[in-house]
């Protein structure tokens, strides 16, 4: 049953509590693991699926698909909360009524409807512990197949499992947009992983962020609100905003177009260096490329049954078919705002991103 519970007091505590001292709840999180020794050990991270791409691609689309999967779990809101101790955290949070909270429409005023248990994007907060370069706009993030990083590829597998154990499920779906730069070392991490890669019109999409980001700049600008986003791990928009870092001069671009008040260009050239790259590097790899499935959101949104048993097929996943109609029936994009740029502008982003956007069909 439903509830009213209002758990923002008890929650910004559990915040400061974890975010304030994280090496210390790493290592509570390792004792977590210790004690559940045996049943982790029944809890293999088989086949994990990355959702991926820069955000307002669909990402979120995606990931509330497959999170809502049977053998599926993913990554929470709570988790926030939990992150290095994701039992234990999630049986404290179900019994104070997390699990039963009313939903809201989340921040981005796109008709998302959320509660604590809801997906989300909440991983970032276990990276940014070990790799302290990954949010740096002066170093390269992208993090090498070659990387070794034997504390992080144990907790980080730990945590995993430990998902799958106090949520009783199969298989692990997560969202993450700053894996888009990571897919070759978790692709080693996990043979069998899969990589679902949201893309998107670069005009739509750009007017998408460009939107976001005014958002967040006018209504989540506290102390709190942009607290909270560094601590999760979310640079993409408002005072916090970031670009993923694959070439140091390219983000000092990208930054400086900003900072002049040419953010169409500015965002055009954030799309074309990260969809580029990701072309490149990724989809053009023999190996890589068998391992991951482009999404473009328009396609998605115009035939959502096809798309989704497409992405269904290549997680080896089946599905009810009234499950899979019943997502194609709720996939409609209606657009809530125009893209106002000016012909200049759109000109712009196209000179910019066209032939990369010609690369995925777009």
């Amino acid at each position: 049953m439903e509830t009213d519970f209002n758990h923002t007091r008890l929650m910004r505590f559990f915040g400061w509590l974890v975010h304030a001292h994280p090496n210390f709840w790493i290592d509570v999180g390792k004792l977590e693991t210790q004690l559940l020794k045996s049943r982790l050990a029944r809890r293999v991270v088989d086949a994990p699926i990355y959702i991926t791409g820069l955000a307002r691609a669909g990402t979120t689309l995606l990931l509330n698909i497959l999170a809502s999967h049977p053998r599926l779990t993913s990554f929470k809101y709570c988790d926030y909360y939990g992150a290095f101790t994701p039992f234990w955290a999630d049986h404290i949070f179900r019994a104070v009524g997390l699990g039963a909270a009313r939903k809201q429409e989340r921040a981005h005023a796109d008709g998302v409807m959320v509660n604590a248990y809801s997906p989300e994007a909440m991983e970032e907060i276990l990276w940014m512990q070990f790799f302290a370069y990954l949010h740096d706009p002066a170093e390269n993030n992208v993090v090498e197949r070659q990387t070794s990083h034997p504390e992080f590829e144990a907790v980080y597998a730990a945590t995993l499992a430990k998902l799958l154990l106090c949520r009783d499920a199969d298989r692990i779906v997560s969202k993450n947009n700053y894996n888009i730069t990571r897919i070759a070392y978790l692709a080693k991490l996990y043979e069998d992983a899969r990589f679902v890669i949201a893309v998107r019109h670069p005009v739509a999409h750009i007017a998408s962020m460009a939107r976001q980001h005014q958002r967040n700049l006018a209504h989540f600008s506290s102390p709190d609100h942009r607290q909270y986003l560094r601590n999760a791990g979310h640079f993409e928009f408002g005072h916090e905003r970031i670009p993923i870092t694959i070439d140091a001069e390219k983000t000092q671009h990208i930054q400086t177009l900003w900072g002049e008040g040419r953010d169409a260009e500015g965002w055009a050239e954030y799309w074309n260096a990260i969809y580029a790259w990701t072309y490149e590097e990724v989809l053009q790899h023999e190996v890589l490329k068998t391992r991951c499935l482009v999404v473009p959101f328009e396609q998605l949104c115009a035939a959502a049954e096809q798309k989704i048993t497409d992405i269904l097929a290549f997680c080896n996943l089946d599905a009810d078919e009234a499950w899979v109609e019943g997502w194609g029936e709720r996939v409609a994009y209606q657009p809530q705002y125009e893209a106002a740029f000016s012909t200049a502008e759109r000109d712009a982003i196209m000179e910019i991103c066209g032939a990369t956007a010609k690369n995925y069909g777009l």
